[in-house]
């Protein structure tokens, strides 16, 4: 039987785990079923503008170190801007700006200062803010009572007012775990303020790709990959898992075709495992349960072109609006363009929404949170859904999600929607591969030696 570790899946944990295996010289054959790499964090030319437009907007953060690792070892971290130090943007309908800015200081001070100079919050929600951070800098934050709470039932049962909660937290919580706080898992949120927040400011700082997301990793991590001898193929759809006797022993491609392999390594999200794997594995083995119980958390993305400028801020959080987040892509990207992204994440009450609805919707929003807007002219429009964008992260979820190594031997799993302790980001995807390349590098050292 060959040797090769076949991976199914070229987004960021397809891709980490093929870095990682080739640099410990294994031999790599990745597929991709699109005729392209990047899977839910990719980028294109919008064929309207000619603009690079992402599939969805990322963010990443110096908390992100298998993220970091990653995009080291493919040279490639320079194409990421990191701030000095922390620094947030709020904007109300009123048009008020405020700013959290932390200094440079050790943790959690950092933090703790850069509340209490904030303009963001009143007196009474600064002391709110460091209530919280008390119990976030106690060891072993995970498993003091949160595992069963929503974000919103644990915030609140930390003294944390309604007001706090809509005008600040809800904005990180639905950007981080792309989820309502009233349906969001408290213990993940706990685990993303921990590691944001209150573990140094240097692993608070946001970074923000100064070009388009593909071009970050995907190129870089194939020329990587096939520099040691790898190979990755785009246009490969797999149609299903070759399994017999507890033993993966390859796949079957849409085309017919069969690729035999000691290894597997699926890295792809739960529901598109569900049709690779066969049927009667499926409903004997509970391990393989959240391939079919995990629910998906919608993203929508509303790219718009103007006549002119409507802000100079890189990005923003919109405070009492539908649209959580602005990004000011012609900025970002140093186009010149007066383009801009919003982001509506947890999307789920807005999903089935018609596209001209929604348009009409963001420019009013606009209107009222950027009086420069109102005298814009529209230029262009792109929206862009992603009814999968994540796995919903519930309390219940938590408890569903896989290990990397499952029980047929030889097959392998990555993804964000795998138990890596950290909610569905670029973060948590990245460590899914380095996860399940680690669970096959110790699983063929000690495996016995064919004779």
């Amino acid at each position: 039987m060959p040797n090769d570790i076949l991976i199914i899946g070229g987004g960021f944990s397809g891709l980490a785990a093929g870095v990682a295996l080739s640099e410990a010289r294994y031999g790599v054959r990745l597929l991709e079923q699109k005729p392209h790499l990047g899977g839910r964090a990719r980028s294109f030319l919008d064929p309207t503008t000619g603009s690079v437009v992402d599939n969805g907007q990322h963010i990443f953060m110096g908390c992100y170190h298998a993220t970091i690792r990653f995009l080291s070892t493919i040279g490639t971290l320079d194409r990421l801007r990191f701030q000095k130090r922390l620094s947030l943007h709020f904007l109300d309908r009123k048009g008020r700006l405020t700013v959290l800015g932390c200094p440079d200081l050790p943790s959690p001070w950092h933090v703790f200062l850069g509340v209490l100079r904030s303009g963001s919050f009143t007196l009474r929600e600064k002391l709110e803010v460091l209530r919280l951070g008390g119990p976030l800098r106690r060891p072993r934050a995970m498993g003091r009572g949160s595992e069963r709470l929503t974000v919103r039932d644990w915030l609140t049962k930390l003294g944390q007012s309604e007001r706090l909660q809509h005008n600040f937290w809800d904005l990180l919580c639905i950007a981080a775990l792309n989820e309502d706080p009233s349906v969001a898992s408290a213990a993940l949120f706990e685990r993303v303020l921990e590691l944001a927040l209150f573990t140094s400011s240097e692993d608070s700082r946001i970074g923000i790709a100064g070009v388009g997301l593909s071009e970050v990793y995907v190129d870089a991590a194939t020329a990587y990959i096939r520099s040691r001898s790898g190979r990755v193929e785009c246009g490969r759809g797999v149609a299903g898992l070759l399994v017999a006797e507890g033993q993966c022993r390859g796949v079957r491609l849409s085309t017919g075709e069969q690729i035999e392999a000691e290894s597997v390594l699926s890295a792809v999200p739960s529901f598109q495992l569900a049709r690779l794997l066969p049927g009667e594995l499926l409903r004997r083995e509970p391990f393989f349960a959240p391939v079919v119980s995990l629910r998906p958390a919608p993203i929508i993305s509303i790219n718009l072109w103007f006549d002119r400028a409507i802000t100079d801020l890189d990005f923003v959080g919109l405070r009492g609006g539908t649209v959580q987040w602005l990004f000011n892509k012609g900025k970002i990207l140093g186009s010149g363009e007066n383009y801009v992204s919003l982001v509506l994440s947890g999307a789920h009450r807005h999903i089935t929404r018609g596209k001209e609805e929604l348009l009409d919707m963001a420019l009013l929003e606009l209107g009222d949170f950027f009086p420069e807007a109102r005298k814009a002219s529209l230029l262009h429009s792109l929206l862009i859904k992603e009814r999968f964008a994540t796995f919903s992260p519930t309390s219940e979820a938590e408890g569903l999600r896989p290990a990397a190594r499952t029980p047929v031997r030889g097959l392998y799993l990555a993804g964000d929607w795998t138990a890596t302790g950290l909610p569905a980001t670029i973060e948590g995807a990245v460590q899914s591969g380095y996860n399940a390349a680690r669970a096959i590098q110790d699983d063929r050292r000690n495996w016995p030696t064919t004779p």
